[in-house]
C-alpha cells in the first residue's frame, strides 16, 4: 500500500489534519473489500435491515444538548468508556468495537459497579459459524452473540485480566516508532471456539463468567436524533464506516472530506457528539488503533450527512443485568 504524506484537507472554513509521518499504513488496521468475510458482512447487513431496526424506545431521553461526552455523562463510568482498545494486526474492530462497548453499556446499567473488559478475542472465536477471527466480521452478527449466548471477560494484550485476553499486541497502525509496525507482526487468529477459561490466573469458570444482552438491534435509517438518544440513554454503540486512504493518517479536527482510495471498512464505537466553532456538527469517535493515533485514539467526523455510512449501520445491546 502506498504511504501518505503530510496533508492537511481544507474544506469550506474548517480543515482537519493528517499526521506529518511518511510511512506505509497497516491493512490489518481495517477489512479489506478482498477479504473472505466481505460476503458474510454484506450479507448480514442487508439480509435484516428492516426486521433488527429499532423504531420507538418509551425510556429515550428526549433533552440533547448541543455537546455530549459519555465519559462526562457516566462519570461512574469515564475510564472504562475512555479506554482506547488495540486490535494489534487483526481485523478484528468488529468484535473489538462490540465488546468495548457491550462493556460500556454493562458498567452503566450496574451504576459504575461492572468494570471489567467483556473479551474481543471470545467473539472472534466464537462470534459466527465462519470463524473469521483476524480477517474481518460482522459486528452486527457479534452482538447477536451476546444475546443467544453471552461473552465472557478478557482484557487487553498481555494484561492477565479476565477470562479470555485479547492475543494480539499493540503495534504501530500507521507511523507512530514508538512500536512495531502492524504489518510485521504475526497474527493469533484463535478463530477455535474455546468454552472455559484460558488465563490460568482467572478462578472464575467459563459458564460462570458468561455475560448477555436481552435485545440488540440498530437504530433507524440514518437517524442523527435516535443515535444521540440511544447514547445519552443507554451508552456508547458501535457503528460501521467505510475507510478512504486519508482517514489513516487523521490528527484531529472534523474528519469531513475523503482523498485517495476506497481501501476497506472499520467498525468504532460512538461516544458523543458536539459544534466546532463555524457551526460544523460532529460525531466523537473511538477508534481502536490505540491512543498514540488520532486525537488521543479518538476522531472527530462530520454528523447529520452519512459521511463514509457513519450513520447507516449504527448498533447496540440492551444488557441483562439479572445474572
Amino acid at each position: 500500500m502506498r504511504s501518505i504524506i503530510s496533508l492537511v484537507i481544507f474544506v469550506l472554513s474548517v480543515t482537519w489534519v493528517a499526521a506529518a509521518i511518511d510511512t506505509a499504513f497497516a491493512e490489518s488496521s481495517y477489512e479489506t473489500f478482498a477479504s473472505r468475510a466481505r460476503k458474510l458482512v454484506q450479507k448480514s447487513m442487508y439480509d435484516n435491515w428492516s426486521k433488527n431496526r429499532k423504531t420507538v424506545d418509551n425510556s429515550y431521553k428526549t433533552d440533547i444538548p448541543r455537546e455530549f461526552d459519555a465519559r462526562q455523562y457516566f462519570t461512574s463510568c469515564a475510564n472504562v468508556i475512555g479506554d482506547v482498545k488495540d486490535q494489534g494486526n487483526c481485523a478484528s474492530s468488529w468484535a473489538v468495537a462490540v465488546a468495548s462497548t457491550f462493556t460500556d453499556r454493562l458498567c452503566i446499567a450496574s451504576n459504575g459497579q461492572f468494570t471489567d473488559n467483556l473479551s474481543a478475542q471470545n467473539l472472534m472465536s466464537c462470534g459466527d459459524g465462519e470463524k473469521m477471527g483476524c480477517d474481518g466480521g460482522s459486528a452486527f452478527k457479534a452482538w447477536e452473540l451476546t444475546m443467544n449466548k453471552g461473552i465472557v471477560t478478557g482484557g487487553n494484550f498481555d494484561s492477565n485480566e479476565g477470562c479470555q485476553p485479547y492475543k494480539n499486541r499493540p503495534c504501530d497502525h500507521y507511523g507512530d516508532s514508538r512500536l512495531t509496525n502492524c504489518s510485521s507482526l504475526r497474527r493469533t487468529q484463535m478463530t477455535v471456539c474455546r468454552k472455559k477459561c484460558v488465563n490460568k490466573n482467572y478462578k472464575v469458570k467459563y459458564e460462570d463468567d458468561l455475560h448477555k444482552t436481552s435485545i440488540v438491534y440498530m437504530t433507524s435509517w440514518t437517524n442523527v436524533k435516535q443515535i444521540q438518544q440511544e447514547i445519552m440513554t443507554y451508552g456508547p454503540v458501535t457503528a460501521f464506516m467505510y475507510v478512504y486512504e486519508n482517514f489513516m493518517g487523521y490528527k484531529e479536527g472534523i474528519y469531513k472530506s475523503t482523498t485517495g482510495e476506497l481501501i476497506g471498512y472499520h467498525h468504532v464505537k460512538l461516544i458523543g457528539w458536539g459544534v466546532d466553532g463555524d457551526g460544523t456538527e460532529y460525531w466523537l469517535a473511538m477508534n481502536s488503533w490505540n491512543s498514540n493515533w488520532g486525537n488521543d485514539g479518538l476522531f472527530k467526523i462530520l454528523r447529520g450527512y452519512n459521511f463514509c455510512s457513519i450513520e447507516l449501520l449504527v448498533m447496540a445491546g440492551i444488557v441483562d443485568v439479572s445474572q
